[in-house]
Order: C-alpha cells, then structure tokens, then sequence
C-alpha cells in the first residue's frame, strides 16, 4: 500500500496489467457461456476514496464498459470486500448491473445512493451465517430485502465459510425461495 505513495508510476502499470488480464479472463468466461461477469476486489475498502478514484476506479470503469461494449447483453457484478460506504458515489458511476455490497456497509445509507440499482448480499458471513441461528439468517435477509426492495438478490456479504453450519445457508436459501 506504500507503493501509492512511493512509487505511483509502478501502482499505475500493475493496476493496467491487472485490467487487461480481467478483460482477457473475462473475455474468456463469456466465450464458454457464462451471462454474468463479475468483479472482485480486497483493497478499494482500504484505500481511502482519493486513492480509489485516482488509481482504481478508473480500471474498473474500463474494464466493465469494454464488456458492456463487446457484450452489451452480460450482466456485470461489482463487489469489494470490506466497508465500501466511502466510496460508493464513485463506485456508482461504473457500468455495473449488480453492486454485491459486503455487511460492513450500512446498506441504509447505501440505497439512496445506488438508487435502482440492484444490490446483493449484505448478509454478515461471521455474526450472521458462520455464528447466528438459521433464524437469524433468515431475518437477515429480511431486513436486506426491506431496505432494497424488489432491487435486491439474497446472498451473503463476502466469502462464506466453508464452516458455516449448512442450516444457515439453507436458511438463506429458504428465503430466497419465500420471496421470489
């Protein structure tokens, strides 16, 4: 991370190889079938949102409106691990069809800003799924839904688990299924 400060230059040419390999892997998956192409990333939550729109945002723009460019019929999915709240009026402005927003963003505040736009997860994968009761996760859901409304797919906030008891997940299924 002190490489943003030190060596920007070196920051910009990994950010551009990065974006380039994500358009080639992405390229690759839409050519064996896949409808929906997705985004990951573990460090814009912990870069603060001047650093996000200098050196990331501007790959991520790219690389989801060349998909939509090419492919104008893929869905694409954004998520970024961690609280994201901070930079969520510039992460709106990416071609994204489904934001996939990690429990740690008050997803309260972040309806308003994402408008109609649809938005997944939110469901912690720690309090919630990994320790709560198949209950708890299903009035997760719940409240996820409220707040999103008919723009909301039931999903976790982050990676789940794999010791996450299987009643939970079920739970979350079981929700999904309740409210199609």
């Amino acid at each position: 991370m002190t490489d943003f400060m030190d060596d920007p230059a070196f920051v910009d040419d990994l950010l551009e190889f990065t974006a380039e390999v994500a358009l080639c892997y992405a390229e690759a998956q839409i050519q064996a079938g896949a409808d929906t192409i997705g985004m990951s990333d573990a460090a814009a939550s912990m870069m603060g949102p001047r650093y996000y729109a200098r050196f990331l945002f501007p790959r991520q723009q790219r690389v989801f409106a060349d998909i939509k460019r090419r492919h104008p019929e893929i869905l694409t999915r954004q998520h970024i691990c961690g609280q994201t709240g901070f930079i969520l009026d510039k992460m709106k402005e990416l071609a994204v069809d489904i934001y996939e927003l990690d429990f740690p963003v008050d997803l309260a505040k972040a309806k308003p800003i994402l408008g109609s736009r649809v938005i997944s997860g939110n469901v912690s994968t720690v309090t919630t799924l990994l320790r709560g009761t198949p209950k708890e996760v299903y009035d997760a859901a719940g409240r996820c839904h409220t707040v999103c409304g008919r723009h909301f797919i039931v999903g976790s906030g982050c990676e789940v688990s794999p010791l996450t008891p299987l009643e939970n997940l079920r739970a979350l299924v079981s929700y999904a299924q309740d409210h199609p």
